[in-house]
């Protein structure tokens, strides 16, 4: 059976290839996307089906969803060529038939010992022989970049607010005085804090930034500071209430409440960045950790003579 070998030109954009039956014979027709960091060769033998190596829905066309490399839009499925590794922009493919034993391309292993891969970067169209014992990364069994991040993320040693109050939670406090609401400043309550999580050929690093609290105060009002807040000292403040973080007071006393308190719960929003090592994936999401405390607030007592 004849194969034609179609040829274009991609190393000013991606380019677009007509692929016809054999013979010429108008059957039908793909439009084949190139990936736009060298020459594209696309090779066809069957016009009529996709082949093992093919993504659901291949057999309409030549490549799958779109991904990134180098900051240009690529199919993240090739025909022929295989999948695309985010982290390096190489597209990889088992290699049919396995080398034999003994190959170099096994590295000193043996056949069934993980796999070798065709390996084709930047246009290459006959690419490298490498070994690897799992699925590179983008490849069907692989770790997507989101769910490797998503193992970096639980890493990271994000806490709730290491919280601070005044009046102090020990003693009480009076009708109507100002509240002090802070936390202590460690990477593990404010931030930033950083976790890395690899597998062979790709690594995800998440930062996580703590941005506000919001301090529910037990008596249905809450305060939301996009700061950490100020630790109180009576010989520099008195009776003054906090600049950057703070409640300016009870009503009512806490007696009615549950143990004779008010609870305080303290939610710190924390967003993360991530982003894969070498490659242009990112991605970014928001959690919460929570912290809690109480107060007992009196009422002023006035005596008379």
């Amino acid at each position: 059976m004849l194969t034609p070998i179609l040829r274009a030109a991609a190393a000013s954009g991606a380019a677009l290839l007509l692929v016809v039956g054999l013979a010429g014979a108008p059957a039908r027709a793909d439009y084949w996307v190139c990936p736009p960091i060298g020459d594209c060769y696309v090779e066809v033998e069957d016009p009529g089906g996709g082949g093992a190596d093919s993504p659901p829905g291949a057999g309409e066309g030549g490549g799958s969803q779109e991904c990134t490399s180098k900051g240009e839009a690529v199919p993240c499925w090739q025909a022929g060529w295989g999948h695309l590794n985010p982290a390096d922009g190489c597209y990889y493919i088992v290699e049919s038939p396995q080398p034999p034993a003994g190959d170099p391309a096994w590295e000193g292993r043996e056949p069934g010992d993980g796999s070798v891969y065709r390996q084709r970067c930047y246009g290459d169209p006959i690419g490298d022989l490498v070994w690897r014992e799992d699925p590179p990364p983008g490849t069907p069994g692989s770790l997507s970049p989101a769910q490797l991040a998503a193992r970096a993320i639980s890493e990271l040693p994000m806490r709730g607010a290491q919280i601070g109050i005044s009046p102090n939670p020990d003693g009480a406090g009076l009708v109507g005085l100002p509240v002090w609401l802070w936390t202590a400043v460690t990477p593990q309550t404010w931030g930033p804090v950083t976790a890395t999580a690899s597998v062979p050929g790709m690594s995800v690093t998440a930062r996580g930034q703590a941005t506000r609290i919001r301090w529910d105060m037990g008596n249905g009002q809450s305060v939301v500071c996009d700061n950490p807040g100020t630790p109180y000292s009576k010989a520099k403040n008195g009776a003054s209430a906090s600049t950057t973080c703070g409640f300016d007071g009870y009503a009512l006393p806490s007696r009615t409440q549950p143990g004779g308190r008010y609870t305080i719960t303290a939610t710190t929003t924390w967003e993360i960045d991530w982003w894969v090592a070498g490659g242009g994936v990112t991605g970014s999401e928001t959690v919460t950790r929570e912290a809690t405390t109480s107060i007992r607030i009196d009422e002023l007592q006035v005596v008379t003579g």
